[in-house]
């Protein structure tokens, strides 16, 4: 399973709560907002990560709010 979700040009990083059976995300690559997301399965999690990013950006649409936007990652 890999350790982080990309959609949209946003990254989600993922971390397994095994206690409770879930995996929760974090969007990583923004200032601004708080993006989070969840699910008991990786094929749960990364609908529940691209459905929220789609929520996130019409919100923002809706409001007349300018979206976060993603930073690019670079690895060292």
């Amino acid at each position: 399973m890999p350790t982080t979700f990309e959609y949209k040009g946003y990254v989600g990083r993922l971390t397994i709560d095994a206690d409770d059976n879930l995996i929760y995300g974090l969007v990583i690559n923004i200032d601004r907002d708080t993006i989070t997301f969840r699910g008991e399965t990786p094929a749960e999690t990364l609908q529940d990560f691209q459905e929220t990013i789609d929520e996130y950006l019409a919100d923002c649409i809706a409001d007349g709010l300018v979206a976060d936007i993603p930073k690019v990652l670079t690895t060292a």
